[in-house]
């Protein structure tokens, strides 16, 4: 009898636990393959962004695009339109099909596809496989990205650059920023001369071609002027640096930190407050700015849209030999709408300093795989790139392991930072990742065959880093 009374009381009992799957539907909304019945040439290139992503597909240079019915894999339980097998004309806008995915749990992603021919298809990536000698996890494979180091060697305008990051635009444009540039000539032996220093630049890529290279910034040469002014206020005691940017509602949205000069030397200048500009697209022209979206700290060094339906954004500040890492968000993905700051008691409207995490310079923070990373290099102008891994946004952070160390010639008179993960250029599989360096003597930048070479970034690629 008391067997039979607990089984009726254990019944009773899981009746009442909630399944905590139950009713659960995925936002996952990705293109996981895309294949054209005939005329395709290798693997389509698939690169999944943040708010939109990019499928390219090299044909055969006599394939009819007017009327293709390509096979398309998405997510499981999402849905594509036009759906797969559905014919459609590539032919018009420059070869390109614009693809709506939706993911179970209702949300959309555009993917924009771009069919291009035989006769355009560039080189194999070059990449030089980097020793490891026990600097970074053995598991990791590192290489030198010899296409965007050289694409960044430029001989006159733009020729050097930090705060170095890129994002993808709906039509498949990368837009790159930099903070503090160079304009100006380089001469064949790499010797800047003539140059003048301006306080933000950008570009646009037109493709992945790396030929194009259009310059946001007013004037030419080294009569270049800074993208994006502070107001009318002398640019040598106020000014932006761009930080963190996405695409939103058909703009982009760009996060700056302005900052002000209180001295004199290298470092004689502080942050003063986060701003935010919006640029309308296609045209990347200014529409307004947002300024004081916080004046505590400064949460342009790196943003992540999550799934969960906020925008996260990241912010570091120095303390005795570390560092702390404080996380701010907003709903809905819009960066002009009200944020909340992440505290000891949770989320609320107050600005609140919270440490996260210690040890951080510039941090990203990126969802994959039902995990959030987050890759920083090492406090004071340390060489190692590390990464940690945590199942929320704000952490906590566990199993940090190093990707790569910088080459130790870049210490000493030369220090390296602002290492930025680069989703816009990384493919399934790997991650893009840039590093700056800077000579400690300013004057070094230049008159002297090498200087051009002195204050840039470089590039790696990193395999099996999960």
């Amino acid at each position: 009898m008391s067997k039979v009374i607990l089984l009726v009381a254990t019944s009773l009992f899981s009746s009442c636990v909630k399944n905590p799957l139950e009713g659960y539907k995925s936002q996952e909304r990705a293109i996981v393959s895309f294949r054209l019945p005939e005329g395709q040439i290798g693997e389509a290139e698939i690169v999944n962004g943040t708010d939109s992503a990019t499928v390219t597909v090299w044909v055969e240079d006599e394939l009819d695009l007017q009327a293709i019915s390509p096979v398309v894999t998405v997510s499981k339980g999402a849905e594509v339109l036009p759906a797969p097998g559905v014919k459609v004309d590539f032919s018009a806008n420059g070869n390109r099909y614009t693809y709506k995915v939706t993911a179970a749990a209702g949300i959309t992603k555009l993917w924009y596809v771009h069919l291009r021919k035989q006769s355009e298809l560039p080189a194999a990536p070059r990449l030089q496989l980097l020793p490891n000698n026990g600097r970074w996890d053995p598991r990791v494979m590192v290489y030198s990205d010899l296409d965007y180091n050289d694409y960044l060697t430029r001989y006159q305008d733009w020729n050097g650059g930090d705060g170095c990051y890129t994002a993808m635009l709906p039509d498949g444009r990368l837009l790159w920023s930099f903070q503090d540039s160079f304009f100006g000539q380089v001469s064949a032996d790499r010797n800047r001369t003539n140059n003048v220093m301006r306080r933000n630049a950008a570009h646009l890529q037109q493709d992945t071609s790396l030929q194009s290279f259009i310059s946001l910034n007013p004037g030419s040469g080294n009569q270049r002027e800074t993208w994006i002014k502070y107001g009318d206020a002398p640019e040598d005691q106020d000014w932006y640096w761009p930080g963190a940017g996405q695409v939103h509602n058909g703009q982009f949205q760009m996060l700056l930190s302005h900052v002000k000069k209180n001295g004199d030397g290298m470092w004689g200048f502080a942050h003063v407050s986060t701003d935010l500009a919006v640029f309308d697209l296609p045209s990347m022209r200014l529409n307004h700015i947002v300024r004081d979206k916080d004046t505590n700290s400064n949460y342009s060094a790196g943003s992540m849209r999550a799934p969960d339906g906020y925008t996260y954004m990241y912010s570091t500040e120095n303390g005795f030999l570390t560092s702390f890492m404080y996380v701010a968000r907003v709903a809905g993905h819009d960066l002009t709408g009200n944020w909340e700051y992440y505290g000891p008691d949770g989320w609320s409207t107050t600005s609140v300093k919270h440490n996260v995490c210690n040890d951080i310079t510039q941090p990203n923070v990126f969802y994959k795989d039902g995990k959030y990373y987050l890759v920083s290099q090492q406090i004071l102008f340390g060489l190692d790139i590390y990464i940690q891994e945590s199942g929320t946004p704000v952490g906590p952070w566990t199993n940090k392991r190093t990707l790569y160390h910088i080459p130790d010639r870049y210490s000493g008179d030369i220090i390296s930072y602002n290492a930025f993960v680069h989703h816009a250029l990384s493919r399934e599989g790997e991650l893009v990742i840039s590093y700056n360096i800077n000579p400690t003597d300013f004057n070094s930048n230049f008159n002297m065959p090498g200087s051009a070479d002195r204050y840039r970034p470089y590039f790696v690629r990193i395999f099996n880093w999960k």
